[in-house]
């Protein structure tokens, strides 16, 4: 019950960081990162993947109140935990990871490499949707593409700023 908690802060202090503060930073046309994707990947294995949606679905349309969207941070946050059920589903184990005494996938846990990749990936399929609903015209191919990867890149640095500072 108190990690369940400690989640809701996390989220509420990520909302807050990324309505506030990153949205309102100017870093140039290309980069958009979004740090409170982070939320998703400090969520324990061991929760239902129901509720994972749900989760997505709930704090993706909290986000999109704060920021004034339309639904495009809730579309895209329960397109990637769906893909991120799909995939922890396919190449996570969890009995090992549980085994470790860990709750959530670490980079102690799976190794630098596997982190990196499943963090990457799920951040880009995350953004590209998000990207594809906000521009909303394949024309803009290009510029989804560009904004999608080089706003990949500045939440996954955030995401190691956070894993850095909280060993988590």
């Amino acid at each position: 019950m108190i990690e369940y908690i400690k989640l809701f802060f996390i989220a509420l202090v990520l909302a807050f960081l990324q309505a506030f503060i990153i949205q309102e930073v100017d870093m140039g046309f290309w980069m958009r990162p979004m740090p409170y994707l982070m939320l998703f990947m400090v969520l324990p294995v061991n929760i239902n993947k129901y509720a994972q949606l749900i989760i997505a679905f709930v704090f993706g349309t909290f986000i999109d109140l704060l920021s004034g969207s339309f639904g495009t941070h809730a579309a895209s946050c329960v397109f990637m935990v769906f893909i991120k059920n799909l995939i922890d589903h396919r190449f996570v184990d969890f009995d090992s990871i549980q085994l470790q005494g860990e709750n959530y996938i670490n980079i102690d846990t799976k190794g630098q490499l596997f982190f990196t990749y499943y963090t990457i990936s799920l951040i880009f399929i995350h953004h590209f949707v998000f990207f594809s609903l906000d521009f909303f015209e394949w024309v803009r191919f290009f510029r989804i593409l560009g904004t999608t990867l080089f706003s990949t890149l500045g939440s996954y640095l955030l995401v190691l700023l956070y894993k850095s500072i909280f060993r988590r």
